[in-house]
């Protein structure tokens, strides 16, 4: 999916929606999470209910949503301790995307629970309770240092996962380094850029961006870091195809499938684009994308029109990379990036969501999955040809273990060392851009990033 340029876009103090209107409607998309959604089409559900929502109105009701998110743990814990009886879905959700708010501490108390209460009052489903929930609220402030000490006492709730979810990274990774990773993921994403290297180059887009007064870092052999989040159609040369927004270490993909000229690429899952744009940004390679998802095909098209990178060398082709058959027209492809489906536990910092939508039985599910695909795939790959698995995931059963199982399974198949001492994959963590040097080595590893395994497997 085509991240977003920030959580908190910039806009003019006069343009700020209501308060309370976008408290209203962060509780409807807190609801439809709730019911299981994604935190993206949850908003996209709230929007739909506001005729001719601004796009100040979208940004605020998806800054305010994702704090929520973010201190579901906490919030779901004040409940407890505030409300002598559960309340109704509805105030439910009200009364978590406010008191978020009062922990993030981004209004002043007053205001904040003066417009939740308005917010009850504007809908049917909750006026009857906004006394009730004024009284909630106005208890948490009363009470606020004693709960939340209380509340973060817990680890799981401190790191805002589920218990199943911080045992897991404890068993993998040791205490330290889990709540290095916590801490790195309950975060505001930081805005990385992936310079386009066929229209500019990475130190002439600084000197443009600095010339806008906008400061920013080189943050990997492609990207730069935009210190100051804006949204995509604000950021310079985004709409010409200079730049698109992409992860630091999602970045890495292109450079370690080593593709040459000429050489004939297969992107399996491969929506929205932006490993296909930049495989064909680094070389006069053939690149055939393939996305199951015919509305996420067409993204992966938008996306290579505004790079300018259409035409006979870039084809988007709608079918399940389980069943090449569907697909494939018997060539051998040189090099096949699978950036394959996981539980996504690598980029919770992007989406929150995520910890809360899973289940333990997820990791199993989708690690079948997983070698599925590579066992469909490899033999579409041409003798010496190489592989990169990629999983934007954290988790063993879908980095480290998924590689070693598939060379047990394929004999022609060695893993080729992508770093000195890492001969099994690359296992990159979730890093803080708050704690990160500024001074390193970029084409070694990005000065930050979210969470991906990387395994280049060859056809030996």
């Amino acid at each position: 999916m085509e991240p977003m340029a920030a959580d908190k876009p910039a806009a003019p103090a006069a343009a700020s929606p209501p308060l309370g209107r976008v408290l209203m409607l962060a509780a409807q998309a807190w609801s439809g999470f709730q019911a299981g959604q994604s935190l993206d089409r949850a908003l996209d559900a709230a929007l739909e209910t506001s005729r001719g929502a601004s796009a100040a109105l979208a940004g605020a009701l998806r800054d305010v949503t994702t704090t929520a998110v973010r201190r579901f743990a906490v919030t779901e814990f004040l409940l407890t301790r505030l409300a002598h009886r559960p309340p109704d879905p509805d105030v439910r959700a009200l009364f978590a995307v406010s008191a978020a708010q009062l922990l993030a501490g981004a209004y002043p108390d007053f205001t904040l629970v003066d417009q939740a209460v308005r917010a009850a009052r504007a809908r049917e489903a909750t006026a009857a309770a906004a006394g009730f929930l004024n009284a909630l609220l106005r208890e948490f402030l009363r009470r606020r240092e004693e709960l939340v000490r209380e509340a973060e006492q817990d680890p799981a709730r401190h790191g805002n996962v589920p218990p199943w979810w911080l045992a897991r990274l404890h068993r993998e990774y040791g205490a330290r380094r889990t709540q290095e990773i916590l801490a790195a993921q309950n975060e505001e994403p930081p805005l990385v850029l992936r310079v386009n290297v066929r229209c500019t180059t990475v130190p002439a887009y600084l000197d443009q961006l600095a010339a806008e007064g906008l400061a920013a870092s080189r943050a990997g052999e492609s990207a730069v870091w935009l210190h100051r989040a804006l949204p995509v159609e604000r950021i310079p040369g985004f709409t010409e195809g200079q730049v698109s927004v992409q992860d630091a270490g999602a970045q890495l993909a292109a450079a370690l499938l080593g593709v040459a000229p000429g050489m004939r690429v297969l992107d399996a899952c491969a929506a929205p684009g932006g490993k296909t744009a930049h495989l064909l940004e680094l070389g006069d390679c053939s690149v055939d994308a393939v996305e199951r998802d015919p509305e996420r095909a067409r993204r992966i098209d938008a996306n290579l029109q505004r790079l300018a990178l259409t035409g006979p060398r870039a084809r988007v082709l709608v079918a399940d990379a389980r069943h090449p058959g569907r697909f494939w027209d018997g060539r051998p492809y040189d090099r096949i990036l699978l950036d394959a489906p996981c539980t996504a536990s690598g980029i919770v910092r992007r989406h929150p969501d995520v910890v809360w939508l899973r289940r333990p039985g997820d990791v199993a599910k989708l690690a079948t999955q997983q070698a599925k695909l590579l066992d469909a795939l490899w033999p579409l790959l041409a003798r010496t040809g190489r592989l990169l698995y990629a999983v934007c995931s954290i988790f063993p059963e879908e980095g480290r273990q998924q590689s070693s199982s598939f060379v047990e399974r394929h004999p022609d198949a060695r893993i080729v060392p992508l770093r000195q001492g890492e001969p099994g994959g690359w296992q990159l963590l979730p890093r803080s851009a708050q704690t990160a040097p500024m001074e390193f080595d970029y084409s070694k590893q990005p000065v930050f990033q979210d969470g991906f395994f990387y395994a280049l497997l060859e056809k030996v």
